[in-house]
């Protein structure tokens, strides 16, 4: 089962509309600011897509916006005092979480933006969905970014982009290993706050990352 969030960071028209075109999802949970770009997008696409779950505080949209959705019987709506514990965002993973089961795919799109702290505390929430035992997925029409721990299988013709780093989580990555690359390693360790992996190509039809102990972000990225 694949669950899309769309929250308030950048969120781009085509790349959105394109995410429906490629996966079915069971649900998809828009987050308050996020409900103003969905309305212009569900316009484009004929008034077609549709959205089961809408959270937040509701600060930042318009109660027009608001209003025309809050009162569809489809959309269950989960409403929050502003002066709260977690970020909207937090609380549509957390929804997500209870959604899904073992295995599911967690689409998390508009997770970036200019607000440092935001996108550094959804990139961490990366780690909430692996312990569930799903998969999460923070995507822009740049970047794909999930959280590995014991390594990963990318094939060239399926890459998100032309360039993937791996960026340690843990204070440490031991063991790292990665063939089928430009710059290959071998049983290495990499600290938090290096750069040794960053920005590498697949050189063959497929590259091979393993990890022998450690958390860390797999970014595949394109200009």
């Amino acid at each position: 089962m694949n669950i899309l969030i769309l929250t308030g960071g950048r969120l781009d028209e085509e790349f959105t509309l394109g995410l429906f075109e490629q996966r079915e999802f069971s649900q998809v949970i828009v987050v308050d600011g996020a409900l103003a770009f969905w309305d212009r997008v569900a316009k484009k696409s004929g008034n077609k897509l549709t959205f089961t779950h809408l959270v937040g505080d509701f600060d930042t949209i318009s109660p027009d916006i608001l209003g025309k959705y809050t009162n569809n019987p489809a959309i269950t709506v989960h409403r929050f005092n502003p002066e709260k514990d977690y970020t909207d965002t937090d609380i549509a993973v957390k929804l997500a979480i209870s959604l899904g089961k073992t295995g599911d795919q967690v689409f998390v799109c508009g997770a970036l933006g200019s607000r440092v702290d935001h996108s550094l505390a959804n990139l961490q929430m990366l780690m909430q969905i692996e312990r569930a035992g799903m998969q999460g997925h923070i995507v822009d029409p740049h970047n794909h970014v999930r959280l590995i721990k014991d390594g990963a299988r990318i094939r060239k013709e399926e890459q998100f982009g032309d360039f993937l780093s791996l960026i340690p989580v843990s204070p440490k990555l031991t063991g790292v290993s990665m063939s089928g690359f430009k710059y290959p390693l071998q049983n290495r360790d990499v600290d938090w706050g290096e750069s040794l992996c960053v920005s590498n190509e697949i050189t063959g039809e497929e590259g091979q990352i393993s990890i022998r102990e450690g958390y860390a972000f797999l970014i595949e990225s394109r200009d």
